[in-house]
C-alpha cells in the first residue's frame, strides 16, 4: 500500500482551513494549511504532500491554476477541488481525485481522502511503471550501440548490421520504412532537390523509426491503447534513433535528421518543438511519406484508407502538420501512379 501520510489544505477562509485540519489529524495525517495559492507554493518548498485539498475561488491565483501547478511539479500528488459554486469552475478541470461542493460534511470530506488516496496510488504505480521503461529503454539503446560497434569491429557495414537487426526484430517496422524510403525519393525528386542529397534522404528514411528497436515490448506490442506515461515513452523513439545513429561512424548525419522526423510545421510537434524551416527539409519530406504509409496500411486500431482518402487527411493536416508544399509534390507523384 502507497503511504499517505500528509494533506495540504488551501482555502482562505479560516473556518474552512480550521474545520478541515481538525478532520484530518483525526486521522493520524499531518495537516500543512495555506490560505492561498502562494503559501502553498512556499509550503511545498523542498517537501510534498500525498493530498491536496484546494479551493477554487481565492484572491490571487485560484485553485485552478494552483492544481495544474502541482500536478505539474508533483505528478504523484492527488487534488481535491472544493467550491461553494461548482459554477466557478469554467472550462476544463486538472486530472483531479474528487470535487467537493461546500458546505459538505464529515462522511464526504472522507471519502474524498479516500478517493484521493486510491488516486495516489495510480499515480505513484504509473511513475514507477514509467521509470522502469526509462530504465528498460536506456538499457536498449546501450546494447544496440554495442552491437553496432562489434558489427563495425567485424568489418561489417553499419547499416546493413543495424537493417539485419531491425528486420530480425521488428519488421513490420522494417518494412513499413522501406516502403517510406520510395516516397521520400519520389517526393525528393519531384521537388527537384539536389541528387548528392538523395544517399542522406534514403538513409534518414530507412531509420526514421529505428528507435523503436529499444522500446520495450510491453508498449510497442500493447494490443490496448497507451497511458499517457506509456505514451511519452513511446515518443521517446525519436531520440532513441538518433542516439543509435549518433553512436555509428557511417550514420551519423541521418541523427538529426531523424530527431526531427516527428516534428509538425506549426511548431507542435516533438521533441524539440521546431516548425518550419527550422525543420530540415528531409524530416518534413519523411514526415508526409511516413504519416501516407501508416494510413494505408492495416493498423489493429484502425481501418486501412485508400489513396484518396490518405490525400485527403494529407491535405486537411496542412499546413498544421505538413509543409504545404511537400504535400502538393506528393500528391502529384501519387497522381501520376
Amino acid at each position: 500500500m502507497t503511504p499517505f501520510t500528509s494533506v495540504l489544505i488551501v482555502d482562505d477562509e479560516s473556518s474552512f482551513r480550521e474545520l478541515m485540519t481538525r478532520w484530518v489529524e483525526s486521522l493520524g495525517l499531518q495537516a500543512v494549511t495555506a490560505g492561498d495559492a502562494d503559501e502553498a507554493v512556499a509550503a511545498l518548498t523542498g517537501r510534498s504532500c500525498d493530498l491536496a485539498i484546494i479551493d477554487v475561488v481565492m484572491p490571487g491565483k485560484n485553485g485552478l491554476w494552483l492544481a495544474e501547478a502541482l500536478l505539474r511539479d508533483h505528478p504523484e500528488t492527488a487534488v481535491v477541488l472544493a467550491t461553494g459554486n461548482a459554477a466557478t469552475v469554467a472550462g476544463p478541470a486538472p486530472a483531479i481525485a474528487d470535487f467537493l461542493v461546500k458546505p459538505f460534511r464529515r462522511d464526504r470530506f472522507m471519502l474524498a481522502l479516500d478517493r484521493g488516496r486510491e488516486w495516489r496510488r495510480h499515480a505513484v504505480e504509473e511513475i514507477e511503471w514509467q521509470r522502469h521503461l526509462s530504465d528498460e529503454v536506456r538499457d536498449a539503446i546501450a546494447d544496440i550501440q554495442a552491437y553496432i560497434r562489434m558489427a563495425r569491429a567485424k568489418g561489417a557495414n553499419e547499416a546493413h548490421a543495424l537493417c539485419q537487426l531491425g528486420f530480425g526484430r521488428i519488421r513490420d517496422v522494417m518494412e513499413h520504412s522501406e516502403r517510406v524510403v520510395r516516397y521520400a525519393l519520389s517526393i525528393a525528386s519531384e521537388l527537384g532537390l539536389d541528387v548528392a542529397q538523395m544517399p542522406l534522404f534514403e538513409e534518414a528514411a530507412r531509420f526514421h523509426d529505428i528507435g523503436k528497436l529499444a522500446m520495450p515490448a510491453a508498449v510497442l506490442k500493447k494490443p490496448s491503447p497507451l497511458t499517457p506515461g506509456e505514451a511519452a515513452i513511446m515518443r521517446g523513439h525519436v531520440s532513441a534513433g538518433a542516439d543509435i545513429l549518433m553512436s555509428t561512424a557511417t550514420l551519423q548525419t541521418a541523427a538529426p535528421v531523424v530527431l526531427a522526423s516527428h516534428e509538425w510545421y506549426s511548431g507542435s510537434g516533438y521533441p524539440q518543438r521546431l516548425a518550419r524551416a527550422q525543420i530540415p527539409m528531409p524530416s518534413r519530406i519523411i514526415a508526409v511519406a511516413d504519416a501516407y504509409d501508416a494510413m494505408t496500411q492495416d493498423r489493429c486500431y484502425r481501418s486501412v484508407l485508400d489513396a484518396g482518402e490518405a490525400g485527403s487527411e494529407l491535405l486537411r493536416s496542412t499546413p498544421n502538420q505538413f509543409d504545404p508544399d511537400i504535400v502538393t509534390a506528393f500528391l502529384n507523384v501519387l497522381g501520376r501512379h
